[in-house]
């Protein structure tokens, strides 16, 4: 997982969060020259990344923490997000 890479994005300025009254949001990739849409879920991911959160665990507890989901699917939800998400830099 490269955590530090979308980290590293945002404070690089590439990437900027926009989060929206209803908790989703968008991510305005300047390089990438996207803007990505993002539920409420990906938007509790993108912030707590930005904001230096990238230990797998912790990242995995937001999703606990804030939806209703348990330990094993918030991971794999950490994961595949992740990994589109690094994918779309590229």
């Amino acid at each position: 997982m490269s955590f530090d890479r979308i980290r590293r994005a945002f404070a690089d300025g590439r990437l900027t969060a926009n989060p929206l009254d209803d908790g989703s949001g968008v991510v305005l990739d300047t390089a990438g020259e996207r803007l990505l849409t993002m539920n409420a879920t990906g938007m509790a991911l993108v912030q707590a990344i930005e904001a230096g959160t990238t230990d797998e665990a912790a990242l995995t507890e937001v999703l606990t923490s804030r939806f209703e989901v348990d330990q094993e699917r918030a991971l794999a939800d950490l994961r595949q997000f992740v990994e589109r998400l690094v994918e779309a830099l590229n």
